[in-house]
């Protein structure tokens, strides 16, 4: 035998060897594999897809999506470790069905949830996890409803509810509230948390309503939180003029002391030092104008020098109650700090005080002042005013003083 027959018989003989190893290694792994899925293949049932939970009262809301695996006939939710459980039959109309669905008596707190689908043998999708939380006891305990700071009807028959303000970490959003009107009927009305007031139109005079106030805890949440409603009598009120009764020489106002042409000071009234700016501090505080007299605060034009601190009140006492004093015949520019103010005591605060030691306070533009007394109080009421010599100016032509009389 040739050299070439021996090589190719060696090359014969080394591959059959080869091919008899890799047939033994296949053998060998096609059993073992035959170990681990003895009973046959394992088979997943398609998962429940697109999984959202809501939060609720006492309860969570579940929704997903069944997608194409026709196979699916029940689905198993669990939480709370476990040992809670809802087992849901499942019957497929369409390719893609929505689940939805409503777990109840769901423990206070956030809860982890595991959803399995199963298939008519028993073999199980991989679990899908979810959480979401549920609200109960403690958290409707923690509520409160919204407070009131006044609630009535105007003397021009205007119902308004002035709200006070509240935490928004609760979740609250809106109050709720409830009326009878003019024809008898009721009317139900919601203001956001964001609003201050409330008008309720067309309201029966003098009667009561009801309010609640509503909460959402968090935004996945899909039940609102309400508190019980609370009952509020809305009173009518008629104005009193107390003009006459409190102050004097309230306009067209009367002098005191008067230079015969145009300037002068105040009778009745309390004028400071800082006030008389005309004619080496002598006059100020009144003028004569157009024929009557006005109460007047002026500087510059080369006649009256700043008016500094100047104050005009009069000392009243008055019993307890709601008041308005207001101003009529308003002339003037812009400027400066022109203030009109209540405060306790025998004498007005100084115009850097006003903001701060007043009982109320607003500027002289708005017209009037509307202050309340829970008790009979001695307080000084008037005009506290800074202002330079560029030709600035106020004049007030009358002032009143009214209550606030409830029916």
């Amino acid at each position: 035998m040739n050299n070439y027959n021996i090589k190719y018989n060696r090359i014969k003989a080394f591959f059959a060897l080869l091919l008899v190893a890799v047939l033994y290694t296949a053998c060998t792994k096609q059993n073992d594999f035959k170990k681990f899925v003895e009973g046959g293949e394992i088979s997943y049932t398609g998962k429940l897809d697109s999984v959202k939970m809501f939060s609720g009262d006492s309860r969570v809301v579940l929704k997903g999506l069944f997608l194409a695996d026709p196979k699916v006939v029940k689905c198993k939710i669990t939480w709370n470790n476990g040992q809670d459980s809802v087992v849901l039959p499942v019957v497929k109309k369409n390719a893609v069905d929505t689940l939805v669905y409503s777990i109840q008596n769901v423990a206070e707190g956030l809860q982890n949830f595991t959803i399995y689908t199963y298939d008519k043998v028993g073999n199980k999708s991989v679990p899908v996890y979810a959480n979401a939380r549920s609200y109960g006891d403690r958290y409707k305990a923690s509520l409160s409803n919204r407070g009131i700071s006044l609630a009535q009807t105007s003397s021009d028959g205007v119902t308004k509810i002035d709200w006070l303000g509240m935490d928004r970490l609760t979740g609250v959003f809106a109050t709720e509230v409830q009326y009878v009107n003019n024809s008898n009927q009721t009317v139900t009305i919601k203001t956001p948390i964001d609003s201050t007031s409330t008008i309720l139109k067309n309201f029966k005079t003098s009667s009561t309503i009801k309010y609640r106030t509503l909460f959402l805890p968090d935004t996945s949440c899909i039940d609102t939180f309400k508190t019980g409603f609370t009952d509020r009598y809305i009173p009518r009120y008629a104005e009193q003029d107390l003009t006459s009764t409190y102050l004097k020489n309230t306009g067209p106002f009367n002098r005191n002391t008067w230079d015969g042409s145009r300037w002068g000071t105040l009778a009745d009234w309390i004028s400071t030092s800082g006030v008389k700016n005309i004619s080496s501090n002598r006059y100020g505080g009144y003028e004569y104008r157009g024929g009557v007299g006005v109460l007047s605060f002026e500087a510059g034009w080369g006649i009256t020098t700043p008016v500094t601190n100047g104050l005009i009140y009069q000392t009243i006492t008055l019993p307890a109650g709601t008041y308005s004093f207001r101003l009529s015949g308003i002339d003037q520019n812009s400027g400066g700090s022109r203030f009109i103010a209540v405060a306790a005591g025998n004498t007005l605060p100084n115009v850097a005080d006003i903001t701060s030691a007043s009982i109320a306070f607003a500027n002289i533009s708005d017209g009037k002042l509307d202050f309340t007394l829970a008790q009979q109080t001695t307080v000084s009421i008037g005009f506290a005013v800074s202002i330079d010599n560029s030709g600035q100016y106020i004049k007030v032509g009358s002032v009143k003083l009214i209550k606030q009389a409830y029916l």
